[in-house]
Parts: C-alpha cells; sequence; structure tokens
C-alpha cells in the first residue's frame, strides 16, 4: 500500500541492492544518474529508498493523489502505468532488473 513516504526499489538480499535504471529525462530533470542502487524487498520499498535517496524524483514518479506517472518494468516486463499501484507490494528477486521510464502523451 502507497504512503506517504513511497517504498523502494531494491531486491533480495541486505547487503545486496537492486540497481534501479533511470530514464534519460528523469537523470536531467532530478541531477540523478542513470542507475541507482536501492534496498528493499519489494517495489514499493524499493521506491521508498529511491526517493530517501533523491527526494525531488517523488514529483516525477507520482502526482498528488500518489498515482504513479511513470511506467516501471521489472526484467523488461511493463508490471506498473499510469495509475496503478496494486503491484507496489511485488516481492523482488535478487537477479530483477528494474527500469523507470517516462511515459509522454500528446499529438
Amino acid at each position: 500500500m502507497l504512503s506517504m513516504n513511497i517504498p523502494i526499489i531494491s531486491a533480495g538480499l541486505e547487503k545486496m541492492g537492486t540497481l534501479v535504471k533511470i530514464a534519460p529525462i528523469l537523470q536531467e530533470q532530478v541531477k540523478i544518474p542513470d542507475k541507482v542502487e536501492v534496498q528493499g524487498k519489494t517495489i514499493g520499498e524499493c521506491l521508498d529508498d529511491l526517493i530517501r535517496q533523491y527526494p525531488e524524483i517523488r514529483s516525477w514518479l507520482f502526482d498528488p493523489n500518489d498515482l504513479l506517472r511513470v511506467l516501471i518494468t521489472i526484467n523488461h516486463e511493463a508490471i506498473l502505468a499510469l495509475n496503478t499501484k496494486s503491484h507496489l507490494s511485488r516481492t523482488l528477486k535478487p537477479d530483477d532488473e528494474i527500469r523507470i521510464l517516462a511515459v509522454y502523451a500528446g499529438g
């Protein structure tokens, strides 16, 4: 469940975090590296850790109603999309690869 402290993106072992790959537009806007190591056993915990490390990314990840503004993939499978919170409790495996992708719309 999404709380005021947004979860982190990480997997598995306590000593070893999960590498999160960040979309170029977010790297530029938030001044964040292309890869960030985070700690957590679930997607939500990993997002919380990412926000703990880079608080300014929160507004790029979530809208004022705590709905996601980005696409999150695990091992190239899209699992979190705009306005979806149901998968934040998904447990990650140590070898999972996480990507945060910007979503564009317009015409």
